[in-house]
């Protein structure tokens, strides 16, 4: 099976409870997860207790942490107050992903607004985004820029636009294709630009979604099962294994059983958005192993 050690997953979408969240890591032979929300606390609320037991864990299992999850920069980009805030979110992902030992820490860029992307607007989020360079310069630890439905750079051809303004190799991005289909008025297939943007990914969430027909700029898509949806993961993986990516594959399930709200699945953290997590993060990763399986 291609990839057999690459598959990892993001752990609320599991359980906000470490014990189920390692019971299933066992159960797949992964090798580790990304860090989200835990114990009802989102990322950037986690305390040291939970930190220290997360590496406690992570050590006696012989596992790494995967990605530090954090929020910094989904707030307005006029607003001075959320900025600040999340550099300090920022400083305090780093310390997280130090005492984790993980040397990835998720970033995003601003929430979208309906006109769109000028070059004045992207050099403004390419302004923020050097000063967390400037805060982890030397540190060892990348930062990982996720394309985001909710957020400025959303699509395959705006992550495209954005990378060109970060040469860094501190700076890569966090492909994640199934966003690009939540974008009202995104090309399909969204994967298109996957090619292009290839020497500049560090990471990949897996998850899948159907864009309604017709459109509904309030609800462009519906979550649904991996591997069933619009994304077209049994060709954008061959597609990915083709490149000769060498990262890891994450599984973000977001999909349920008992559909939960559109605001709590764009804002995860907490119990309610890990209900029903482990059933349907189980159906959704031997959905992956099948089509892994199919492209060996």
């Amino acid at each position: 099976m291609k990839f057999e050690n690459s598959l990892t997953l993001v752990s609320d979408e599991v359980s906000q409870d470490l014990t189920v969240i390692v019971r299933f890591v066992r159960e797949f032979g992964l090798r580790g997860f990304e860090l989200r929300s835990l114990a009802g606390r989102a990322f950037k609320d986690l305390t040291d207790q939970d930190v220290a037991t997360v590496r406690s864990v992570v050590s006696a299992e012989g596992w790494k942490i995967h990605g530090c999850a954090s929020p910094v920069f989904k707030c307005e980009l006029d607003d001075t107050a959320a900025v600040r805030l999340s550099l300090e979110q920022f400083k305090r992902a780093l310390d997280v992903a130090r005492s984790l030992q993980c040397d990835l820490v998720r970033v995003f860029t601003f929430l979208r607004r309906p006109a769109a992307l000028d070059e004045g607007t992207l050099q403004r989020v390419v302004e923020h985004l050097q000063k967390l360079l400037e805060i982890a310069g030397g540190s060892g630890i990348r930062i990982g820029v996720e394309n985001e439905s909710s957020c400025i750079i959303g699509t395959g051809e705006e992550t495209l636009r954005l990378v060109a303004h970060l040469p860094n190799p501190q700076f890569g991005i966090i492909w994640d294709p199934c966003n690009c289909v939540y974008v009202a008025g995104s090309r399909m297939p969204v994967t298109a630009p996957y090619a292009a943007l290839a020497p500049r990914i560090f990471h990949i969430h897996l998850k899948d979604a159907i864009r309604r027909v017709p459109a509904d700029p309030k609800r462009v898509a519906e979550v649904v099962p991996f591997g069933v949806g619009d994304v077209g993961w049994h060709s954008h993986l061959r597609e990915i294994e083709r490149s000769g990516y060498r990262g890891l594959l994450s599984l973000e399930t977001h999909w349920r059983l008992k559909a939960m709200d559109e605001q709590t699945m764009h804002l995860p953290a907490g119990y309610g958005f890990s209900d029903g997590g482990e059933e349907a993060s189980r159906v959704c990763m031997l959905n992956l192993r099948g089509i892994l399986t199919g492209i060996s």
